[in-house]
């Protein structure tokens, strides 16, 4: 039989599977054209993302944006249609297995680099937890998370 101790560790593990991890975009330059085009693809390039990661912004307001566009549109730099776009830093977790498509929709800003493709993969599934490790997680079960999705609906 596993002891509580055992028991309590493994809780913690599968609640730190289930959180993910925390990524700021463009590490300490934060979210801003970058110096060269490929900065941000560089930067993607450095981590592996899974479902449930977050991606913290940091900019001065008023001077950048979060702009999510469609592969189409990320590749024009078109910004008619953006599928989601936050006008604040702040932190955006997905929730979902897919390549998303990450913008500034200032000026110039796409067209100068301020932009990057990235992928995040299924997460891995936790082990099963035993009975009485099931009773300690379900409080998470309220939890509500938002999705995006990449690509547009009904068109």
């Amino acid at each position: 039989m596993m002891s509580m101790k055992y028991v309590i560790v493994l809780v913690i593990a599968i609640a730190a599977i289930a959180e993910g991890a925390e990524y700021t975009v463009g590490d300490n330059m934060g979210w801003m054209v970058p110096p060269t085009p490929d900065y941000y693809a560089s930067w993607v390039s450095k981590y592996s993302f899974v479902e449930n990661d977050t991606l913290v912004f940091n900019f001065e307001e008023g001077m950048h944006d979060i702009t999510v566009l469609t592969k189409e549109d990320f590749d024009a730099c078109n910004m008619k249609n953006p599928l989601f776009q936050s006008p604040k830093p702040g932190r955006v977790t997905v929730d979902a297995s897919d390549t998303f498509y990450f913008t500034c929709s200032f000026g110039q800003h796409c067209a100068n680099g301020q932009k990057f493709a990235i992928y995040f993969a299924s997460a891995p599934l936790p082990p099963s937890p035993s009975p009485s490790a099931s009773a300690a997680t379900d409080q998470s079960l309220d939890t509500q998370r938002f999705k995006f999705v990449s690509r547009k609906m009904g068109n």
